[in-house]
């Protein structure tokens, strides 16, 4: 069983590392899915006497949903940044946030790129994450209007 679980874990890094295209959103959330999943898979695994095979699961199935979250945040940017050049990232945003930028020159960095967003519920929990206050939210979410 050990074996099994070490081959697919293989498996998914292989798939996850191979691929040129994947952006680098998609390959941040993969990693940081895999680490969070093995370790909350690790602990409800060593509950049942399968710690081990619990990790690899929880790295797989962590590791799928943080590219498929981050994958969803690359699509975005490049669909912003075909139809405005100047656009803003998230990534960006985070940053700045993160720096302790003060929240009327992100939202004037916003306004001056004329940078609009889509927002989704995990979107806004990566800006929150990453410090942006509700204040900069709420203007991301009205360039839609």
């Amino acid at each position: 069983m050990k074996s099994k679980i070490l081959i697919l874990i293989l498996f998914a890094v292989y798939i996850l590392c191979g691929c040129a295209s994947i952006g680098p959103k998609t390959k941040t959330g993969a990693v940081a899915g895999g680490i969070v999943g093995a370790v909350a898979g690790g602990i409800v695994g060593h509950q049942s006497g399968h710690g081990l095979e619990g990790a690899g699961i929880g790295a797989v199935v962590g590791a799928v949903g943080g590219g498929l979250v981050g994958s969803s945040m690359d699509i975005k940017d490049k669909e912003a940044a075909a139809v405005n050049p100047d656009h803003l990232p998230l990534t960006k945003i985070a940053e700045m946030a993160s720096q302790g930028t003060p929240d009327a020159v992100i939202i004037s960095e916003i306004d001056r790129t004329h940078s609009i967003y889509t927002l989704n519920s995990e979107i806004i929990s990566y800006l929150k994450e990453n410090k942006v206050s509700d204040q900069v939210i709420d203007h991301m979410m009205e360039t839609r209007k």
